[in-house]
């Protein structure tokens, strides 16, 4: 009996053996879409809150700290998951989510846009800990195809939330801002209904569970934590620092800007690529490519121009991304008893890792330049490639 097996045993949501619940899963990540879309209102939002609130810069770039430093809190929240039904607060974190990001654009205080910053920061990290294990138990034998149907949910959020938020202000302006929450209400009633006969019930641990977890971690998280850190740089130059390169190399606002959807839009198509490779390849191939891959078309990117730029920022789009789903895979299947625990930490690493490599990407644009400071970026993702051969080669955890 595989470790699959053993999940599925122990698992009441699991219908068929090794089974991939299709209807539960796109579900799962349409929850992620909708949630996802609503924190994406925060960037287009910030020169109106600057002008509003006569925001200092520094003031304004530490509300997306406000946002993200919940995250931190997500291995406690999955801990908790593996022990305690939590499955209503996955249900109304759209919900929670859309009423705080909808209300930051009448906002006239900055105390109040940290406190509903915040408030969305912390629905976020219970539905990040928490979905994309559910997701892994309903995924079966396909965990890939499972967690890049995830991460494609969130992508398309963070691609149509500045496009949503964007578009509802130029034509009726930003006092009808409030009304998207009910997009967020319907969904969270939507999901209730959907989700009413799935369990989540956490599954039974077993003697000496914790024991055997507490014991693995660091042969997990260590090498996946130096793939995340030489890596954050040249995320933070693509998902960040883009539209600051072209419009200082003359491009227009609008063209920057729609650059990064144009990246974003990519990226999708990354997560899909990286859950059918993983069924073939494995984790470890795919982060190889991805790791060598991504810093190439970057390097790329920086060197041409014209069609030969734009194709390597399309191809840089779908490498760079590469690495997080498979980087979900690699958690979920080694520790399939604590999966929530694991993809909290691992998100949360994640995340903090994302927040000061964007603080140090600034710094060393100020010091040397935007383009060579995406050019080390480039050398130090290159880095992450011993980390990868400290991955185990197959899954040791223990059957239950």
């Amino acid at each position: 009996m595989n470790h699959h097996s053993a999940v599925t045993a122990h698992a009441p949501t699991i219908t068929n053996e090794n089974g991939f619940q299709t209807k539960s899963v796109v579900t799962l990540s349409s929850a992620h879409l909708f949630h996802d879309t609503f924190t994406a209102f925060l960037p287009p939002l910030i020169p109106l809150l600057i002008e509003r609130l006569s925001l200092l810069k520094i003031e304004a770039g530490l509300l997306l700290i406000f946002l993200q430093w919940p995250s931190l809190l997500q291995p406690v929240i999955g801990h908790l998951a593996d022990r305690i039904n939590l499955k209503t607060l996955v249900l109304i974190a759209p919900a929670v989510t859309a009423i705080a990001m909808s209300l930051l654009g009448v906002t006239n205080s900055y105390i109040l846009v940290v406190f509903l910053l915040i408030i969305a920061g912390l629905s976020s990290s219970t539905l990040h800990a928490m979905a994309p294990a559910m997701v892994g138990k309903l995924s079966g034998e396909k965990l890939g195809y499972g967690m890049s149907t995830w991460m494609t949910g969130g992508e398309l959020g963070v691609m149509l939330g500045p496009l949503l938020i964007t578009t509802i202000i130029t034509l009726f302006g930003v006092r009808y801002t409030p009304w998207l929450m009910l997009l967020g209400l319907a969904f969270s009633l939507f999901l209730t209904i959907s989700l009413r006969n799935i369990s989540f019930k956490p599954q039974s641990l077993g003697k000496n569970t914790s024991h055997v977890v507490f014991k693995d971690v660091s042969r997990i998280i260590i090498p996946l934590t130096g793939i995340i850190i030489t890596r954050a740089l040249l995320r933070s130059a693509a998902e960040v620092y883009l539209p600051v390169y072209l419009t200082e190399r003359g491009t227009s606002l609008w063209l920057a800007g729609a650059s990064l959807t144009f990246l974003q839009g990519f990226g999708i198509l990354g997560t899909i690529l990286a859950g059918f490779l993983n069924e073939r390849l494995g984790t470890r191939t795919i982060m190889l490519i991805s790791t060598l891959t991504a810093p190439l078309f970057m390097f790329s990117f920086l060197s041409t121009t014209g069609w030969i730029q734009v194709t390597s920022l399309a191809l840089l789009g779908v490498t760079s991304i590469m690495m997080l789903p498979v980087g979900m895979v690699v958690v979920q299947e080694n520790f399939p008893h604590h999966r929530s625990f694991m993809n909290g930490l691992y998100l949360a690493i994640l995340f903090a890792t994302g927040a000061f490599a964007s603080l140090l990407m600034g710094g060393l644009s100020d010091l040397l330049g935007t383009h060579q400071a995406f050019l080390w970026s480039t050398f130090i993702c290159i880095l992450g490639v011993p980390f990868i051969f400290l991955l185990p080669k197959t899954i040791k955890q223990p059957v239950i």
